[in-house]
């Protein structure tokens, strides 16, 4: 997307602020209301991440995700938020880098699914070492069902913003 580190270091900044925005629009809708099950969130932050990953670079993605997780931990959360989403995202950001080498076919569809699924799981593997017990897999089935739905949502916003000039390589 960019070819000087001035311009990289805007768009990281600007998809710091998007995804910031984003997890605090999160933080404040009502989303339990219409899915009611605890840690079930739409993931719109992943949307700056993702676009991050696969336009500007893989390590401005790790360092944008980074940031936001911290930042996102401090202003709206806690420790034990940091910890599971460091976990998820870790996860997830294993999954996009397996979707850039080798499937290169697939779709910000696809790779939202996948990464919502290996988030989940990250959170759960967190949720049983905070906890101590293996049985908190037994709520990722659910968790993965809402991965579907979620991944799909993000998906689609994902894809057309992809195609927007400023994340392109004519920039």
């Amino acid at each position: 997307m960019t070819s000087s580190p001035v311009k990289r270091l805007s768009a990281d900044a600007m998809l710091i602020g998007v995804a910031m925005m984003l997890s605090y629009l999160e933080a404040i809708l009502p989303l339990s209301l219409i899915v009611p099950i605890p840690g079930a969130k739409l993931g719109l932050a992943n949307v700056a991440v993702t676009l991050c990953f696969f336009k500007i670079s893989p390590i401005d993605a790790a360092a944008v995700s980074l940031i936001r997780i911290s930042l996102t931990a401090l202003l709206f959360g806690n420790v034990q938020s940091l910890l599971f989403s460091l976990f998820g995202s870790v996860l997830a950001y294993i999954g996009m880098c397996i979707a850039k080498l080798f499937i290169k076919h697939l779709s910000f569809y696809g790779i939202s699914v996948m990464c919502a699924a290996l988030h989940n799981l990250g959170q759960c593997l967190a949720a049983m070492i905070v906890l101590g017990s293996p049985e908190i897999l037994s709520y990722l089935p659910l968790l993965l069902i809402c991965a579907l739905f979620f991944g799909l949502i993000t998906g689609a916003v994902i894809t057309p913003i992809s195609k927007i000039k400023v994340f392109t390589n004519n920039a």
